[in-house]
This record gives structure tokens, sequence and C-alpha cells, in this order.
């Protein structure tokens, strides 16, 4: 298993997609984050400088949320990589569980998220530093950087159950259109419309107020979860424990029962 994993980190570390990805959501975050101050002063130079929380940075790591698509499009690339070209066919006899293989991909993908998750951060943070020194304001460094702290890594686990689902496509059914697809409606939030269907039917027909699938889907927690103002933090630990469950079984057992080709 250790060996995989190592194998795994290899690979990942030698993926372009990887980097090319990481570095364009880095840039943007750069661009608009330090763009927009400059802007707001040439239009309203009387306006006074903002002040920005530290925290709040540390807990949003893209500037603009569909970005987060970039980490399942690696994501993606990276689980399905050994299977376009044959990896996983040189290692499959030299291992004595296939399921291994399994999760040493997930392992993997967990650090892959990490470093996505943590350079976007240092580029927010940088990004704010550069439109302070442009157009005014400052960053703060307030009470709530530890919250901030844990709102950025429940994001990072609910970013493993979306990519368990994702896993499951790449790795269990084989096919990266499909898991590539499914990563963008989940990563756009569009499947916050087919939430709001859902409600309004429970609502209809059972008579239930109030309620809101929304808070039991991970890529709807991905955007509302906060540590700070304990929001949604029950539910985001609970779903991607049961999401990421559910889904590496699911992978486990499709995948031991197809020939590796």
């Amino acid at each position: 298993m250790a060996n995989l994993i190592k194998m795994d980190m290899r690979r990942l570390f030698h993926s372009k997609v990887f980097y090319i990805t990481m570095g364009i959501v880095a840039f943007l975050n750069i661009v608009i984050l330090a763009a927009v101050p400059m802007v707001s002063k040439l239009l309203m130079p009387q306006a006074e400088a903002g002040v920005t929380n530290l925290s709040s940075i540390i807990a949003g790591p893209f500037s603009i949320g569909w970005m987060i698509i970039a980490v399942f499009i690696s994501m993606v690339s990276f689980s399905y990589a050994d299977m376009a070209n044959g990896y996983i066919k040189n290692i499959a006899g030299q291992i004595s569980r296939r399921s291994d293989s399994v999760f040493s991909k997930l392992v993997v993908i967990g650090i892959h998220n990490l470093v996505f998750f943590v350079v976007a951060s240092l580029s927010m943070l940088l990004g704010n530093l550069i439109g302070c020194g442009l157009g005014g304001g400052q960053i703060v460094a307030d009470s709530q950087v530890f919250g901030g702290i844990l709102t950025l890594l429940l994001k990072w686990l609910l970013s493993m159950a979306v990519c368990s689902i994702l896993l499951f496509f790449t790795t269990g059914v084989k096919n990266k259109t499909l898991a590539t697809i499914i990563g963008v409606v989940l990563g756009t939030g569009t499947m916050g419309l087919v939430y709001g269907g859902i409600n309004a039917a429970v609502s209809g027909i059972f008579k239930v107020e109030g309620f809101d699938l929304s808070m039991y889907m991970p890529d709807s927690l991905l955007s509302s979860v906060n540590v700070t103002d304990n929001t949604g933090v029950i539910n985001a630990v609970i779903v991607s424990a049961a999401f990421i469950a559910v889904f590496t079984a699911l992978t486990v057992k499709v995948f031991n029962t197809k020939d590796i080709k």
C-alpha cells in the first residue's frame, strides 16, 4: 500500500494538468483581488479604504466560487490517467488486492486537494496584499483566524466528498468524460436548481416546512459552510464522511468486478 501511494504521488507531481490548473487559479486570484481595489480607487477616489479580515481570506480560497472546478478537473485527470496510459495493467498483477489502488488514489487525491487549497489561499493573501498596496486598505488579523482555518479544512473535507463521487466514475465506471461533466456541474453550483425543485416538491407533497436538501449535499455545503458563524459545520462533517464511505465502497465493488484493460 505504501509503495502504491508513493507511485501515485509520483504520478501526481509529474502531472502537467495539476500544475497548470493550480497556476491558473492562483493567477486569477491574484489578478482579480489586486485589480478590484485599484479600479475602485480610480472610480471612487474619495471612498474610504476597506478593511479585510484575515479569517475571511483563509476561509475562502477562491475569489470566484466556480474556480473550484479546476480542482475537480485536475483530480479527474489524475485519477483516470493510469487507466488511459495502461499504467494500471502494469501494477495490477503486483498487488494482492485490487482495492488497494482505489484507497491509494483516495489518499493522494486528499494530498492533491490540500495542496490546491493551500496554494489558492496563499494566492488570495498575496492578491489582497497587492490590492491593499495599490488601492489602499489593510488586512487585519482578527480573532476568527482559527475559525477561518477550520472552515478551510471543512471545505477540503467536502471537496474530498465530491471527489469520491468523481473517483467512482473515473476508476469504477471508467468514464472520464462523464466524470468531468459531473465535476463541472457540481463545481458551478448548477445542482442548486435541482435541489430547489426537490425542496418544493417535498414541501408540497409531504407538507414539510423548512426542508433544504442542499444542507445535506457536499457541493452546496462547499459554498455555505462557515465555522465562525457555525453554519453547516456538523452537516459538513457527517455528509463528507457518509459520501466518502459510500462512494469509496461503491468504487471498490465495481472496480473489483471489471476487467483491467
